[in-house]
């Protein structure tokens, strides 16, 4: 196999697994990782529009619609007047930023039984390497 097609491949198993265990664990606080996405999107970068958001997670804003609507079922996001009347701005409720703590626990700690065997350069060479692979697929 070379390293190419190698590589493909186990990415593509690597993300459907990696996305597939994580959503179980997202279950206990009651969100699915598109969801999880976004909460932790607005923890970091506060009152956010959907075309922001869309952008940062490099999906479409219909798809972003979809999960914001979601969100704001359940009460994890509100609207929030903004100077234009078409642009939709949103951030997290008191709800959502709990939520968000509860969340980034169950993600911490999925993230270090994920992580737990790999020594720790290896840990930091698997970071450096996705943040270049990911700005590479921006140029």
């Amino acid at each position: 196999m070379s390293f190419q097609n190698g590589f493909f491949h186990h990415n593509l198993q690597f993300s459907r697994s990696f996305t597939k265990k994580l959503n179980e664990q997202l279950a206990k606080v009651d969100l699915y990782h598109s969801q999880w996405s976004i909460v932790y999107y607005l923890s970091q970068f506060g009152c956010s529009t959907l075309v922001e958001i869309s952008t940062y997670l490099d999906v479409e804003k219909p798809t972003v619609t979809r999960t914001v609507n979601r969100l704001e079922e359940l009460e994890l996001i509100e609207q929030v007047p903004g100077k234009d009347k078409r642009e939709r701005r949103i951030q997290l409720t008191d709800s959502g930023l709990r939520t968000y703590q509860e969340a980034k626990k169950v993600v911490e700690e999925f993230e270090l039984q994920l992580m737990s065997g790999l020594a720790e350069e290896d840990r930091e060479a698997t970071l450096r390497t996705l943040i270049f692979l990911k700005e590479k697929l921006k140029q």
